[in-house]
C-alpha cells in the first residue's frame, strides 16, 4: 500500500460539510477514469447539490493492470467511495473512439460498424451507446474492458451505467445559452472535445488532438470556416485544463472576438468549499448528473 500511494498525486479533494454517509442511497457516484487519472464527483440527487470532488493523478504506470491496482488501493482506503449503496453509479469513458448517429439512422445491431473507420488496434474494449434525447442523437463509443470489470467488481450489487466524457460535455453544453453560434471546448493536456451549437441545432461534436497552441487555434478556425460561421459573432467558451495565462487562450483571442471561460453548471448547487476550484474546470464531470435524465 505504501508503494502504491507514492504513485498517486491528489490534486483536489473536496467534501461538502453536509455529506452524510448514511444518505448515500440518494447520492449519485460518478467515476471518470483513464490510464493515468481518476476523477470522482458525488451529487446529492434529491437536492441537486455537488457533495464531493476528487482528482487523482497516477505516475509510473506501465500497464493497465498497474492502473487497476491503483484504483483498488484508492477505494480500499476510502470510507465513502468503497460504500456500495449509491442511488446511481456512472462510469465515464475517456477514449478517443466515439461518434454520433442521428436517431433516424441508429440501429442497435450495428454498434461496431459505426466505429469501423477508427484504427483496428483497440483490443480489450467494448462498444457502448448513449441516447441524447434532447438533440436526438445516439453516441457510440469504446471503453476499456478492464475499467468496466473493475467497476463491476467494486460495486457488485449495483448496475453500472456507462457514458463517454463527450456525452457529459454535450449535455452540459445543451443546457447553456446558445442562441447565437456557440463553440464549447473542453480541454485536456493533449486533446480537446469541441461542440458547436446554433440554437437547438448541433453543428459539430468531435475530438481533436493538438501539440501546440497553433494546432489548437487551427482546429477552431477550421471548424468555423467549414461551417461558414462568422468569427466576429461566434462565442467560444473554454473549459477543463486551461488557465488564463495559457498560450492557447492568448492566441485564440487574436482570431476570435468573443472568448471566455465557462462556469460551473447553474443547474447544480455548490457550497463554499468548492470555491477553491476554478469554475471552468471539471465541467464535464459535473454534467454527468444530467446524463441520468438525458
Amino acid at each position: 500500500m505504501q508503494e502504491i500511494s507514492k504513485k498517486v498525486r491528489v490534486t483536489h479533494r473536496i467534501n461538502d460539510p453536509s455529506l452524510d454517509i448514511n444518505r448515500l442511497e440518494q447520492y449519485g457516484l460518478f467515476l471518470s477514469v483513464e490510464d493515468k487519472n481518476l476523477r470522482v464527483v458525488v451529487v446529492d440527487e434529491a437536492q441537486k447539490k455537488c457533495m464531493l470532488l476528487e482528482d487523482y493523478r497516477f505516475s509510473g504506470m506501465n500497464t493497465r493492470a498497474e492502473t487497476i491496482e491503483q484504483l483498488n488501493a484508492i477505494l480500499e482506503g476510502h470510507l465513502v467511495l468503497r460504500a456500495g449503496y449509491w442511488k446511481d453509479i456512472i462510469l465515464v469513458a475517456r477514449s478517443g473512439c466515439f461518434t454520433l448517429i442521428p436517431d433516424e439512422y441508429f440501429d442497435e445491431t450495428l454498434l461496431y460498424s459505426y466505429l469501423e473507420l477508427y484504427p483496428n488496434n483497440l483490443e480489450n474494449t467494448e462498444v457502448k451507446s448513449f441516447h441524447h434525447r434532447k438533440c436526438k442523437y445516439h453516441s457510440i463509443f469504446r471503453i476499456e474492458t478492464e475499467f468496466i470489470e473493475w467497476a463491476k467488481k467494486s460495486y457488485p450489487n449495483k448496475e453500472i451505467k456507462i457514458i463517454h466524457q463527450a456525452d457529459a460535455f454535450l449535455e452540459g453544453a445543451l443546457l447553456e445559452n446558445h442562441e447565437n453560434a456557440s463553440i464549447f471546448i473542453y480541454i485536456e493536456s493533449k486533446y480537446m472535445n469541441m461542440t458547436i451549437l446554433q440554437g437547438e441545432n448541433l453543428l459539430l461534436h468531435n475530438r481533436y488532438y493538438y501539440q501546440s497552441p497553433q494546432d489548437f487555434v487551427y482546429f477552431v478556425l477550421f471548424a468555423i470556416d467549414e461551417l461558414q460561421l462568422n468569427p466576429e459573432e461566434c462565442h467560444v467558451k473554454l473549459y477543463g485544463e486551461i488557465s488564463r495565462d495559457s498560450g492557447i487562450y492568448n492566441l485564440l483571442q487574436k482570431y476570435v472576438r468573443h472568448v471566455e471561460f465557462g462556469k460551473k453548471p447553474a443547474t447544480l448547487s455548490f457550497s463554499y468549499v468548492f470555491d477553491e476550484v476554478i469554475d471552468h474546470r471539471y465541467f464535464d464531470l459535473y454534467n454527468v448528473y444530467h446524463c441520468l435524465s438525458a
